[in-house]
């Protein structure tokens, strides 16, 4: 397919359409892609170094807070003075961890055993979380610590509470990271967040999915390692959502681009190849010999200067056959001439031998010159028919009809050469073989009939002949009838000037009658060959084919 020049333009005006194209819509969504990824990666650490820097600021305020909550007098006596009255230290403690927000706060010895837990208040919040829900606190200062019974982290703040000089108690804050604080730091922030623990254990994540996203992790480093992790992501859903609406426009317009592409490929190929078949057409018919029809085309100048050189040579070639016909005409009669010259030559002799010895034998008065005078008037006859049949073949040559062509029965056609030769087949030197039932052919029955008899009328003649055979039969596409003889044969050399004017191998004959059969046949627009002689040497067989026409095939009694 793709030998066709049709199917080369299009297919390169479809790449013209589609790969550039497809080039830029590629590199067009990459760097949307990449535009995209990168500024969310910048909101996102943004945000990210936000966060943390709002947590760490929550926990350094919440321990401004606790310092001034430790330096109270009244909570000092509520759990230092007076531990007895831990209720009123509990309900303290749970007054001040609702105005602060916290959801843990207590009091614990420097060992980490519990004074005093805002959880345990009689009327205490339900939100609060009791100091079991940690790991005792032994030390002040900051850390992240796992929840103990619950899924959550603990921001944890101690305080040392101090009484007397020294260091009497610690107070100890915490605020859950849970679900529910990771989820409202998510929607204050636009970004989904996931918090993990120190061992990797994840604690919440508010994610929905976890395709289309960047994302950056926030170490929360309070307190001894290991950290826990926050880890931040950002949608490229939009950038996801714009690229894949420009590869849906790319491929609508890579379509309509095909599309395009294959009607101007079309458009342009049917301007392009019609000229050229074009001409390849008139140069089949140049090769064919048909010269007299000019070709004139109007198409790209490239193909017009081909044309016109085309149609040059096709003047060139009219001018050349032109003069090879006037110089094979001359030459043809003047040939003809040499040969009438020399085979009239030929009978003269005798004759003039002829008269010179009448006269001689008349002025001598012999007495046989009665038998003299018989013996040169056969001579002088037959000279004088020898002329009268070269004549008639020089001119048979010259005034060959036109074909005329109409239905030919072959079988009546031979039926009547063996009418017209009836002796000859009664002694057996002429045989007629069969013809298939009703073959038929369209040519000229009249030329045909003429060519068959000047065959067999050769080999009748024919001093090593004893028998001619006439066989007629059904060939691919053709009709082939046969003339063979029983003869000596024809050597190679003899083969080749067969059907030159004037060549014979006959005493007597003109040269001329092979040359007339096979013009014959040529203008009936069939092959005549000799074939060579058959394994023993002997015989020739002069073999006519005439091809089968759709006249012929359609004829129902063909």
């Amino acid at each position: 397919m793709m030998r066709s020049l049709r199917a080369r333009l299009t297919l390169a005006f479809a790449l013209i359409a589609v790969v550039p194209l497809a080039i830029a819509m590629a590199v067009l969504a990459q760097r949307i892609r990449a535009s995209v990824r990168t500024e969310a990666a910048d909101r996102l650490a943004t945000t990210a170094t936000l966060l943390e820097a709002r947590l760490e600021e929550a926990n350094a305020r919440t321990r401004e807070r606790l310092a001034l909550l430790a330096a109270d007098p009244s909570l000092k006596r509520l759990v230092l003075v007076d531990p007895g009255q831990s209720s009123d230290a509990a309900e303290a403690l749970a007054e001040r961890r609702f105005l602060l927000g916290l959801d843990l706060l207590m009091v614990t010895d420097t060992s980490g055993r519990v004074i005093a837990d805002a959880a345990a208040a009689p009327r205490a919040d339900a939100s609060a979380w009791p100091a079991s829900a940690i790991a005792p606190v032994r030390g002040a200062g900051s850390a992240i610590v796992p929840a103990i019974g619950r899924l959550a982290l603990v921001s944890l703040a101690s305080v040392p509470v101090r009484y007397q000089g020294g260091v009497a108690a610690l107070l100890v804050a915490g605020a859950a990271l849970d679900s529910s604080r990771l989820a409202d730091l998510a929607r204050s922030s636009g970004i989904a967040l996931r918090l993990r623990d120190g061992a990797g254990v994840v604690i919440a994540d508010t994610r929905t999915s976890g395709a289309g996203t960047i994302d950056r992790d926030v170490a929360l480093a309070l307190g001894p390692p290991p950290h826990a992790t926050l880890t931040a992501f950002a949608s490229t859903a939009v950038a996801d959502r714009a690229v894949a609406a420009l590869g849906l426009a790319t491929l609508a317009l890579g379509g309509l681009g095909l599309v395009i592409a294959v009607v101007l490929a079309a458009l342009a190929s049917r301007q392009i190849s019609r000229p050229i078949e074009r001409l390849a057409g008139f140069s089949e018919r140049i090769a064919a010999g048909a010269w007299d029809e000019p070709l004139a085309l109007a198409s790209v100048r490239e193909i017009e200067t081909l044309v016109g050189a085309l149609d040059r040579m096709r003047r060139d070639l009219g001018a050349y056959r032109d003069r090879l016909r006037v110089t094979e005409r001359h030459a043809a009669w003047s040939q003809m001439a040499r040969q009438v010259a020399h085979e009239v030559a030929n009978p003269l002799t005798p004759i003039a031998v002829s008269v010179a010895d009448l006269k001689r034998s008349y002025d001598e008065q012999r007495p046989d010159f009665p038998e003299i005078l018989d013996q040169a008037s056969r001579t002088i006859a037959d000279e004088v028919q020898s002329l009268r049949r070269l004549l008639r073949a020089f001119s048979e040559l010259g005034r060959m009809p036109e074909p005329r062509p109409e239905r030919c029965d072959l079988a009546a056609l031979v039926a009547d050469l063996g009418a017209l030769y009836g002796g000859d087949v009664a002694a057996g030197r002429l045989a007629l073989g069969a013809v298939p039932a009703e073959l038929a052919i369209v040519t000229d029955g009249g030329l045909l009939r003429q060519a068959l008899v000047n065959l067999i009328q050769n080999g009748l003649e024919a001093d090593d002949v004893t028998r001619v055979a006439v066989h007629v039969a059904r060939r691919p596409g053709a009709v082939e009838i046969a003339v063979s003889d029983d003869g000596a044969g024809i050597d190679a050399e003899r083969r080749a000037r067969i059907f030159t004017p004037g060549f014979t191998t006959k005493a007597r004959g003109s040269g001329l009658g092979l040359t007339i059969v096979e013009r014959i046949v040529h203008d009936l627009g069939g092959t005549i060959v000799l074939d060579p002689a058959a394994a023993d040497g002997r015989g020739a067989a002069f073999r006519i084919h005439l091809p089968l026409t759709a006249q012929d095939s359609a004829c129902p009694a063909c």
